[in-house]
């Protein structure tokens, strides 16, 4: 009988299937990535972690792999909560200079860096894209959490900044999968082909809905079908 493929997932809460609930709480759903992996006779390690920057992922990555840890291929997927702010003191100080989480060259360094300890254990790296998210539906989650709306937009210059920020980093993975000669599973393009968009993504305007997910997901396992 052949081996099974052991497969690694190293991300943030995309990879946890994470969908809003109601009171600002979350409910996770792991189950739905590893059982589509079924069909692929693969040994399924998710090792994602809700709000996980590329310095949190970098840090589980090598713990991982200190422990032994190997895999034929893995997931990496980061850059939401990378491009993300200080919301309240964003709106505390509209008129001062903010910075995301990690800076865009700071995560393409660690990302290349994680594709490097990877690739020198003999596991195939795999990117991906970020789906989009919706800046109006994300202004209102945050306002919901009594955070002044007008005070980020007053930063932000307009919402759509937050779109523009987060595509930044989604393109810096896709440039970086095609410099590396790397499989990139390109979410966000197949997100922005939808004419059913709005549906895709959840109330909190930075998670997709459950039919989001099953786009999401069927996106990923077709794209590693292809690939393996």
């Amino acid at each position: 009988m052949e081996a099974a493929l052991q497969f690694g997932i190293f991300g943030d809460s995309l990879m946890k299937g994470t969908l809003p609930i109601e009171g600002h709480r979350y409910r996770f759903h792991k189950e739905f990535m590893e059982t589509l992996l079924e069909p692929i006779h693969a040994v399924v390690a998710n090792k994602a972690k809700f709000g996980a920057t590329i310095r949190k992922g970098h840090t589980v990555l090598q713990k991982d792999l200190s422990n032994g840890s190997r895999y034929d291929y893995a997931l990496l997927e980061y850059g939401g909560n990378d491009c993300n702010y200080d919301w309240p003191n964003v709106a505390a100080a509209p008129d001062s200079h903010h910075d995301p989480a990690v800076g865009l060259a700071e995560f393409v360094g660690t990302l290349s860096d994680m594709i490097d300890q990877l690739e020198q254990r003999g596991t195939k790296p795999i990117l991906m894209t970020l789906p989009p998210i919706d800046s109006e539906k994300y202004l209102d989650y945050l306002q919901s959490q009594d955070i002044d709306r007008s005070a980020l937009v007053h930063w932000l210059g307009d919402p759509n900044h937050i779109y523009r920020t987060q595509e930044l980093y989604s393109n810096a993975v896709y440039k970086l999968a095609v410099q590396r000669s790397l499989p990139c599973v390109d979410v966000r393009s197949v997100f922005l082909q939808r004419p059913d968009f709005p549906d895709l993504i959840s109330g909190d305007g930075i998670h997709p809905s459950e039919k989001g997910y099953q786009l999401l997901y069927s996106t990923l396992i077709d794209t590693i079908r292809q690939k393996i």
